[in-house]
């Protein structure tokens, strides 16, 4: 039975997240990416990067408000996304990223809503099969983020890794970031890992796959409520209810800025080694002012102030595997370091060479 639940809880999850693409959402206005994901850096100042729900979206729009009622706007502090009492209860906000996203990193600068129980702010990346990845902020824990993903639509709350945070997250902005990798996915808080999945740990050896996620997915920001849900039990276990008794008629989640660096799908796949630490998750500061194009990806998401013991070091890759993240970092004008790296892996197979013709002639 639990399992049944979860599959309808995750179902109506997928709503929210894909209902433009699916039909599922009868409250959606918008419609499904046409294209690929392209690199930006958005603070949101710009107002035509932005189309509420309901409008045309202009060519320059990159995040779209596809629910209605709609309470997502810009404000000063970039875009909120707003959870508000009404007649029929508390109704909330979703905005999405008007490109499919298949592998990179998000980077994003977040005040989460969830000052109350039954409150729930997420970063969700999410496919058309019911597989996601996310980031909540749930009202039960307001100073905690929850790290978690699922695979076709089997959803466990209880999986989620949790990480207390030293700043309050619903008083001041604190940068988040997902590095979603072929083969590792790991998310960080203030410049620290709180997990990693890698691929290899994945394998369900009764369905002869890996349940990891791999294919294009939609990026969105949401805030909702717990009892919201069809399977409202579970979600209010899990971030409690909003009382009954509160006087609060809007909470607001509030994303000041966000970074897409965007993964060549042309590049084969990346092998990579992560070490998550667990430190002390204090102070903010966005990974970099630089434009999209001009992001360091030495450290494929990884900026000065992440940790320097989670590391995304590539490794040799099978021939079935294809190419290692050496080639990507190459192609993407990469530090000396990343460089060092392949030139090391080239000179081996020269060396390795050389020593099976002596081999032949000894």
């Amino acid at each position: 039975m639990r399992i049944l639940a979860s599959i309808g809880l995750s179902a109506w999850l997928v709503e929210y997240a894909l209902g433009a693409c699916t039909g599922m959402n009868s409250a959606d206005s918008g419609v499904c990416p046409a294209s690929q994901c392209t690199s930006l850096v958005d603070d949101f100042s710009n107002d035509d990067t932005f189309a509420p729900s309901g409008s045309s979206p202009p060519s320059s729009a990159r995040f779209v408000s596809e629910l209605s009622p709609d309470y997502a706007s810009i404000g000063s502090d970039g875009l909120s996304l707003s959870l508000v009492k009404s007649d029929a209860g508390y109704k909330g906000s979703t905005v999405y990223f008007t490109e499919w996203v298949q592998y990179g990193v998000i980077t994003a600068q977040i005040r989460s809503g969830s000052t109350t129980p039954g409150v729930v702010s997420s970063l969700q990346l999410q496919d058309e099969s019911g597989t996601s990845i996310d980031m909540d902020w749930v009202g039960s824990s307001p100073k905690s983020v929850q790290a978690n993903y699922y695979v076709e639509n089997q959803l466990e709350l209880s999986q989620a890794t949790t990480s207390s945070l030293t700043s309050d997250p619903t008083s001041s902005f604190i940068t988040y970031k997902i590095v979603w990798l072929p083969d590792s996915l790991t998310w960080y808080a203030n410049g620290f890992a709180v997990r990693t999945v890698n691929r290899r740990d994945t394998w369900a050896e009764g369905e002869q796959k890996f349940k990891y996620p791999s294919n294009a997915s939609r990026l969105s920001f949401s805030i909702w409520n717990a009892a919201d849900s069809p399977n409202a039990d579970m979600t209010q276990q899990w971030a409690g209810s909003i009382p009954s008794t509160s006087t609060n008629t809007k909470f607001s989640m509030t994303v000041e800025r966000v970074q897409i660096d965007c993964y060549s799908n042309t590049t084969g796949s990346a092998k990579s080694e992560d070490s998550p630490q667990s430190s002390d998750l204090s102070g903010s500061s966005f990974a970099s002012t630089k434009s999209a194009t001009e992001v360091d990806l030495s450290n494929f998401g990884l900026s000065s102030q992440d940790s320097a013991n989670p590391s995304l070091s590539s490794t040799s890759s099978s021939p079935t595997e294809g190419n290692d993240l050496s080639r990507w970092l190459a192609e993407h004008n990469t530090s000396s370091g990343a460089r060092r790296v392949h030139a090391l892996g080239v000179a081996t197979s020269v060396l390795f060479s050389l020593g099976v013709a002596i081999a032949s002639f000894a």
